[in-house]
C-alpha cells in the first residue's frame, strides 16, 4: 500500500486520498528467495537492514537501534474502504526502525532504520465515517535508493525529491516511547 507524496506530505490536512490495495511484499512474485533479499542483498546508503524470523529477533533488532524504552505501531484500514480523509498529523520524529511483512511461507519482516527519516502518525477518517490511522515515513535522502523502484512508484530520480509513503496494515513501526501521545494504542516494551 503505497500513497505517493512529493516534497512537504502534509501541507493540505483536510485532503481526500486514494489507497492502493497492495500491502505485503509478494516476494515468491518477484521471485526473491530469504537468501537473495536478507543475506546477499546490499542495503541502501544509509540503512541498518535486518530479517527478523521471530518476534524476538524483531524485537532484539529494534532495541539495538531505538533502546529499550520504544513502543511498536501499525496502520489501521477499514475493510473496502479506498478513500480516507486526513485529519492531522503527528510527527513522530527522526528515529524509527520500520518491519515490512515479507510473503514467504513462514512469517519473515523485513526490519530497517534508514537515517534521514521522519515518520508520522496520520489519523484519517474513512467514507464511512469510521476513525482509524495511519503511519507514513519520509525519506530525505533518496540518493541510494533503487531508481527503478522510485521511478515506477513515485516518478522521480534517486537523490532529486524527498519521498513519502503509508504503511500498510501489515507494516509495523517501533519508534522511542515519548514520541507518540498517548491517544494512540501503543504496545510498550519494557
Amino acid at each position: 500500500m503505497n500513497v505517493k507524496f512529493i516534497r512537504s506530505p502534509f501541507t493540505q490536512p483536510l485532503t481526500l486520498l486514494a489507497w492502493f490495495k497492495k500491502e505485503v511484499k509478494d516476494v515468491n512474485k518477484e521471485g526473491y528467495t530469504f537468501d537473495e533479499l536478507c543475506i546477499k542483498k546490499e542495503p541502501i546508503e544509509g540503512e541498518d537492514k535486518f530479517c527478523a524470523k521471530s518476534l524476538r529477533t524483531l524485537i532484539g533488532f529494534a532495541i539495538s537501534k531505538l533502546g529499550k524504552n520504544i513502543q511498536v505501531l501499525s496502520s489501521s484500514f477499514v475493510n473496502k474502504q479506498e478513500q480516507y480523509t486526513v485529519e492531522g498529523v503527528q510527527n513522530l520524529g527522526d528515529k524509527a526502525v520500520m518491519c515490512h511483512r515479507l510473503n514467504f511461507q513462514t512469517t519473515v519482516f523485513y526490519c530497517h532504520e534508514v537515517r534521514e527519516t521522519t515518520v508520522f502518525m496520520v489519523p484519517l477518517v474513512a467514507g464511512d465515517g469510521t476513525k482509524t490511522q495511519a503511519l507514513a515515513a519520509c525519506h530525505k535522502d533518496t540518493a541510494g535508493m533503487n531508481h527503478h523502484m522510485l521511478h515506477k512508484f513515485m516518478g522521480v530520480d534517486p537523490g532529486t525529491n524527498p519521498v513519502c509513503h503509508f504503511l500498510g496494515s501489515k507494516a509495523l513501526m517501533w519508534v522511542p516511547n515519548l514520541a507518540v501521545d498517548t491517544a494512540y494504542q501503543t504496545i510498550t516494551v519494557a
